[in-house]
């Protein structure tokens, strides 16, 4: 990554992509992911409700695409870095930029799947609190982070671990 002459590097600004701006965000789609992944991706990019895109120097080098599957559950469905700027943190800041939003949003309980063989993004969810999730324990309203309901919202596939976060308790008497 660049850095500005003083040694500091310039600030990386999380906005939203409007719905003209997505268009910006294919390129990131083709470098981050290949086959049913990528074709699913730019699909979802079209209709998911929310887009961030992490801006540096000027250059979109990463995007959030986000949902709200209920109003206390939200729903990372993609993070997605241009391969020039991996392990820079930009995916660090994008999940953390949508845990903040979903927060303020009144989520209290957030899912994200990813490939069991992909350790980088697996890494990445666990370091924010994100556990995997069991099929068959309690639902997110009984204080567990069953998701029963929302698996196919999701489109959770074979091969893919569901991680969850809970952002809080379940008010009492729900």
């Amino acid at each position: 990554m660049h850095s500005s002459t003083d040694g500091v590097p310039p600030p990386m600004v999380v906005k939203d992509l409007s719905t003209p701006e997505r268009e910006l965000a294919i390129p990131v789609i083709i470098d981050s992911f290949t086959g049913i992944y990528r074709w699913h991706a730019k699909r979802t990019l079209q209709s998911v409700s929310r887009v961030r895109g992490a801006w540096w120097e000027g250059e979109l080098v990463g995007v959030s695409m986000l949902e709200l599957l209920d109003p206390a559950v939200g729903y990372v469905y993609y993070l997605a870095v241009r391969s020039a700027h991996r392990r820079h943190g930009v995916a660090r800041r994008l999940l953390d930029d949508a845990l903040e939003l979903f927060r303020s949003s009144g989520a209290r309980v957030v899912f994200a799947a990813a490939e069991e063989e992909n350790t980088a993004s697996l890494r990445l969810f666990e370091s924010r609190g994100f556990r995997p999730t069991e099929p068959k324990e309690p639902g997110w309203r009984e204080g567990g982070l069953g998701a029963w309901g929302f698996r196919s919202r999701m489109m959770v596939v074979s091969g893919e671990l569901l991680l969850g976060l809970r952002l809080s308790p379940e008010p009492a008497g729900t």
